[in-house]
């Protein structure tokens, strides 16, 4: 059993700053690992969702490249859809190198596959000598139609990592919740202890100096000994012992004197 009133007072803080410190540091594991898998999902997320732009943009561009070539401007119009198929192909790469999604390789294959139809409908009319009324009736028959199919395509592949994104932001709150919930739990168990301890407080430190008090305050020498009901054996047990040896000493000193 502690005897001592220090060592009391030491081991109940000791036992407050232990349960904080786990508190934080099972919070800030939590948060840390949280933190670092959904950092890696959103990154993957949004450069697919960056490919998917950028695929979009030069499937439009494209597709102004072929429209400007049927009016007439054929060579501003070739420029344009060389440069785009490049920023398109470039961007498959990117999207093929940052698979994260159960679905993706599908909807990259499709892309591939409706964008290769589309370019090469684009070519068949570049590449041949058609006057613009019979290459615009051609767009408006095929290749029209292929564009719209690829944008379809670039469009699900950008709403799959979209929706895996706000999947992820639900995730991160579920997370976070429980993240919280170790330094809640030592909110509690703070609370409770800060209640146990005060009951020690009154119970070790209060109650004694009272009844001392009161035991000093209403002493008559015919007493005898000073008893101020204190039980347990610490601090106060002592300064009531020596209280009661300062009588003693007194009643000695007195004595002798009285004779």
């Amino acid at each position: 059993m502690i005897r001592s009133l220090q060592i009391k007072i030491v081991f109940s803080l000791s036992l407050l700053i232990v349960m904080l410190l786990a508190a934080a540091v099972m919070s800030i594991q939590e948060f840390s690992r949280m933190g670092d898998s959904v950092k890696g999902v959103l990154k993957n997320n949004f450069s697919s969702i960056e490919a998917a732009k950028k695929m979009m943009d030069a499937l439009e561009r494209e597709d102004s490249g072929l429209l400007l070539w049927i009016i007439g401007d054929r060579e501003a119009g070739m420029q344009t859809v060389h440069s785009s198929h490049a920023i398109i192909r470039s961007a498959l790469r990117d999207a093929e190198k940052n698979i994260t999604e159960t679905d993706e390789p599908r909807h990259i294959s499709d892309i591939a596959r409706t964008y290769d139809a589309y370019h090469a409908s684009v070519l068949s009319i570049t590449d041949g000598e058609w006057l613009p009324d019979e290459a615009k009736e051609m767009y408006d028959n095929k290749t029209k139609l292929l564009f719209f199919r690829t944008k379809k395509t670039v469009n699900e592949l950008m709403m799959l990592n979209q929706e895996q994104m706000y999947h992820q932001s639900e995730i991160i709150q579920e997370r976070s919740r429980r993240a919280m919930m170790p330094a809640f739990v030592s909110i509690v168990a703070a609370a409770l202890f800060a209640l146990l301890f005060y009951y020690f407080i009154m119970l070790y430190f209060i109650r004694p100096v009272k009844h001392l008090t009161e035991s000093i305050r209403d002493y008559y020498p015919e007493r005898g000994r000073l008893d101020a009901g204190i039980v347990t054996q610490d601090e106060f047990k002592t300064l009531e012992g020596e209280v009661n040896n300062l009588i003693v000493r007194l009643k000695r000193h007195k004595e002798p004197n009285n004779e």
